[in-house]
């Protein structure tokens, strides 16, 4: 059975596909760590902040992995819902990268840890999906950081980019799948991943 899925230049509820990675990102960051969906082991945080019109998964991330194991999740989802994956993405901001002065410093780091991407795999049921690679839009944005989220990053408002490899999923049918997906770059040092088994109702 052929998943059908978003094209990069395709748009969904009214926004684009890289306004649709903005938002995830958004939503990834502005999650306590004991509450957050991609920090969580089992998938029982999964529904935490999801939007009205997608739903979001995620793999680790990659700066916490230092024992290369990635999670197995279960939940379910709603029918009728896009589901929007990140294979492996990359995302730079002031509050982690103090140094990153301007706009233009945080583009050109993004991009050069994009550029050193060198593993991206997606299988729904075995099925091998193509990643898209897709730029944050606008390609500077604004994230409000929960301050709880990591050691990382002190909280609040601070601008970012991001760019990576993405699977954004048109909805489907009722029942159950297994997703599974991952993702290295710089050379092995960040990995990340995820296997999923979804249901949806």
């Amino acid at each position: 059975m052929g998943m059908e899925y978003y094209s990069s230049d395709s748009k969904c509820a009214g926004l684009t596909y890289g306004q649709w990675t903005v938002k995830w990102w958004q939503w990834a960051l502005s999650i306590r760590a004991d509450q957050n969906p991609i920090v969580d082991e089992t998938g029982k945080k999964a529904s935490e902040g999801q939007p009205k019109d997608a739903w979001f998964l995620g793999g680790i991330f990659a700066d916490e992995n230092e024992t290369k194991r990635f999670p197995s999740r279960q939940c379910s989802i709603p029918a009728g819902i896009p589901i929007l994956i990140p294979v492996i993405n990359c995302e730079s901001d002031q509050q982690y990268h103090p140094e990153l002065e301007n706009d233009q410093d945080l583009l050109e780091h993004v991009h050069k840890k994009a550029e050193s991407i060198e593993k991206r795999e997606f299988y729904i049921d075995n099925e091998l999906i193509h990643s898209q690679r897709v730029h944050s839009d606008p390609s500077v944005f604004e994230l409000n950081v929960h301050r709880d989220f990591d050691k990382f990053h002190n909280g609040g408002y601070t601008r970012a980019a991001a760019d990576g490899y993405w699977v954004f999923l048109k909805p489907l049918p009722i029942g159950e799948y297994t997703l599974h997906f991952s993702g290295s770059c710089e050379k092995g040092q960040f990995t990340t991943g995820a296997t999923y088994t979804i249901r949806i109702v």
